[in-house]
């Protein structure tokens, strides 16, 4: 723990030196911003150039694979061009996005739980320099188009107040996060941080608070023997990936989602073995996922009192997680004199499959059903260059393990940030 404060003494020092060049980024989803949503008013800017640090100190203060401290870091550029402003094709957004990310994984070295406990954990165990999205966005009025390298994370299973917690089991469900990944001999993931996919993904609006969206990638977003490095796959065993999506929003505060996705490429059939001992495969995996958010108090100003949920559901054959479930509370704006400070809790339980818990039982290692996370944390703006977010985790059977004694995980995450707009 003293190691731990020492490190966020370091980190504030280092942001308060360099601030004034500096300006904090959107607070919604690190470490990379969103573009402005499809149908969203045309910016006052033809460019906008944003530069962000993020930077995470975590102590494993008890239980998981081992104790420790360690210290995490993503560099991203990201320029977004209006093609309106700039060159006169109305409707038309162009966004190119880069970053370098250490080697170091808190989650893997030291937690050991079924995902991340970070949005900048690559997980991957070297430092990576990578192109993150590159993309064209066309609106047509009720129809919108996007075609290019982009993370389908930010406008899939997504929900506003979900986007304030740190642990990847709160990004989107993690039924569908953990399909086709590497660790389980598959392709790299579902097309989302850090490696991200060529996709095609058409939006449809039928109504003002009726839509709907399919996206189609491909099935191997990079290159799974040499993770640091950019790569479009195409292959009969990485095939595709297919996500759906309907959406009811009837306001700002409140948005109902129901999807549904399925992934081509050949997979393991956990369990099942050929005639010559090999592993048997099978291609395709398949899911689906309800979930949205609610406003429960009103306090004014954007002020009040959110939660939300997803639950997710997997064939059970080619995965670790057959099923997930998470949900939260968030309140904007709990002090007066900080209108625009967030704190919430979360929970997410994580379901292992049949086929998975009978494969390792075989090789000698008894899992349980359910990995459960608990996350409470609080993100405030120190000033208009400084975004800081403690943040507690406690994971119960990290894994799914009897043996692994349950986890907890204290850290800071901060955000230091220039925005360019001309």
């Amino acid at each position: 723990m003293q190691k731990l404060l020492t490190l966020v003494a370091s980190a504030s020092l280092f942001a308060g030196v360099t601030s004034g060049a500096a300006q904090a980024a959107d607070p919604g989803n690190p470490p990379t911003t969103k573009a402005p949503a499809s149908g969203a008013a045309t910016p006052d800017y033809a460019y906008l150039l944003n530069i962000l640090y993020t930077g995470e100190a975590w102590d494993v203060v008890n239980g998981g694979l081992r104790q420790g401290l360690s210290y995490m870091n993503n560099i991203d550029a990201q320029l977004q061009v209006d093609t309106g402003k700039a060159f006169g094709w109305t409707g038309g957004q162009f966004e190119a996005e880069a970053f370098y990310a250490n080697g170091v994984s808190t989650g893997n070295k030291y937690v050991g739980a079924v995902d991340q406990q970070s949005p900048i954990d690559t997980a991957a165990g070297v430092p990576m320099v990578r192109l993150y999205q590159l993309f064209y966005d066309q609106n047509f009025g009720s129809t919108d188009v996007r075609f290019g390298i982009y993370d389908l994370e930010t406008e899939f299973s997504n929900t506003k107040p979900m986007n304030l917690f740190l642990s990847k089991d709160l990004t989107w469900n993690t039924a569908m996060d953990q399909a086709g990944t590497m660790p389980m001999n598959g392709t790299i993931g579902p097309g989302n941080y850090p490696y991200t996919p060529l996709a095609l993904r058409v939006r449809q609006t039928i109504s003002p608070s009726f839509s709907v969206q399919v996206a189609v990638a491909n099935g191997a977003a990079d290159n799974p023997n040499i993770l640091p490095q950019n790569n479009i796959m195409f292959s009969t065993s990485y095939g595709a990936m297919f996500m759906g999506e309907a959406d009811y929003t009837p306001d700002k505060y409140t948005k109902l989602m129901l999807g549904t996705w399925g992934l081509t490429s050949k997979l393991p059939d956990f369990g099942h073995y050929n005639a010559d001992g090999s592993q048997h495969m099978v291609y395709g995996e398949v899911g689906g996922y309800v979930g949205g958010n609610a406003r429960l108090y009103n306090a004014g100003n954007r002020r009040g009192l959110d939660a939300f949920f997803t639950l997710g559901v997997s064939s059970p054959q080619s995965t670790n997680v057959a099923g997930s479930f998470n949900a939260g509370l968030v309140y904007t704006g709990l002090f007066d004199a900080r209108p625009a400070d967030k704190v919430g809790v979360s929970m997410n339980i994580n379901q292992d499959s049949d086929n998975y818990k009978a494969m390792m039982a075989a090789q000698g290692q008894n899992l349980g059903m359910y990995e459960t996370s608990f996350e409470a944390t609080y993100r405030f703006k120190v000033n208009e260059y400084l975004t800081l977010q403690p943040d507690i985790q406690y994971i119960t059977h990290p894994y799914y393990s009897s043996t692994v004694k349950n986890a907890l995980a204290l850290g800071i995450h901060f955000e230091l940030g220039k925005v360019f707009q001309w």
